[in-house]
């Protein structure tokens, strides 16, 4: 609460009729009362600045937070140089997060292939993730700090979202760590509004997903204690993937299992990487470098090779 105070402190306040009306033109008294006992402990002029984050029609009309409304640029190939579209979202998060998602839908490359007879069309990406990486850019920015707004990149080969603020946890522990939020009401009444669960679950969605798309396992970095950044990779060739994002998706896919008390076992892998029945040495060597470099560890040494399954190295 100490950083939203701070924050919001700095905002200038004139809450006449303009305010009051960009604030409640959903008008869902039921909203407006759950909104307001979420942030109740809330002194009444940080309610409104934090009530203008969630539900305001334009973040624009609020002076310091305006950067705070989300930007989707839309790129044409794999580089910035060269950008198709920018499209800037003013609404509060609960109101613009279905919108970015379904503009984001909308403009990642898709193909169309034949199913039991019937077209479909089939996109990148899965959903699933894009929905749990962008309310992660929003719920967890660190709104101390000023002159950026959340951020989503959409490439040829991959999304990426930006947010201010380093990660609240580790990187390697992100899959199986306690849930905790940097804005704690916020989370709480996006999680009322069932943007978010609050159950420490997106990364386990968003990593079980990429598995069963045959994707890569995203890339999460930590730039200079300054921001977090979460890299969708879309689906690649594994001859064309790199050792490091071999390992990464098999070291995330081991913690997504070990936390349902299960491990990885080369039949997993082949499935992940999409890789045949025939190339079981593939999926091997890539264990025993995940092994060999720290990442993972055998489950039960005494298993037979063909039985072994891997767990991480912290388990």
């Amino acid at each position: 609460m100490c950083a939203l105070t701070s924050f919001f402190s700095s905002v200038k306040y004139n809450i006449n009729c303009g305010h009051i009306k960009n604030i409640m033109y959903c008008i869902e008294n039921e909203i407006i009362r759950e909104l307001w006992r979420t942030f109740d402990s809330t002194p009444y002029e940080l309610r409104i600045a934090m009530g203008a984050l969630m539900i305001a029609k334009d973040l624009k009309k609020f002076e310091s937070l305006h950067r705070r409304t989300v930007r989707v640029v839309w790129y044409k190939e794999n580089s910035r140089l060269d950008a198709i579209r920018e499209k800037e979202f003013c609404a509060g998060y609960v109101f613009s997060h279905e919108e970015i998602v379904q503009y984001i839908m909308t403009i990642i490359p898709q193909e169309e292939v034949i199913v039991d007879a019937t077209r479909k069309s089939v996109v990148s990406f899965p959903e699933i993730a894009i929905r749990e990486l962008l309310a992660n850019a929003v719920i967890h920015q660190d709104l101390q700090q000023r002159g950026t707004n959340p951020r989503v990149e959409v490439f040829k080969n991959r999304i990426e979202f930006s947010n201010a603020g380093a990660p609240l946890v580790a990187i390697e522990r992100i899959v199986d760590s306690v849930p905790v939020s940097k804005n704690e009401n916020i989370a709480g009444f996006m999680h009322k509004c069932g943007i978010c669960e609050e159950r420490g679950s997106g990364y386990d969605k968003i990593v079980e997903a990429t598995g069963k798309n045959e994707l890569l396992a995203p890339r999460i970095e930590n730039q200079n204690n300054q921001f977090t950044k979460a890299i969708l990779f879309a689906k690649v060739p594994f001859e064309l993937t790199t050792k490091e994002d071999r390992i990464r998706t098999c070291y995330m896919q081991a913690c997504l299992a070990y936390v349902n008390f299960e491990g990885i076992s080369n039949s997993d892998i082949r499935k992940i990487f999409g890789l045949g029945e025939k190339e079981k040495a593939k999926a091997s060597r890539l264990l025993t470098s995940a092994v060999d470099g720290g990442y993972i560890k055998v489950m039960d040494p005494d298993t037979a090779p063909r039985y072994k399954k891997y767990i991480p190295y912290w388990a």
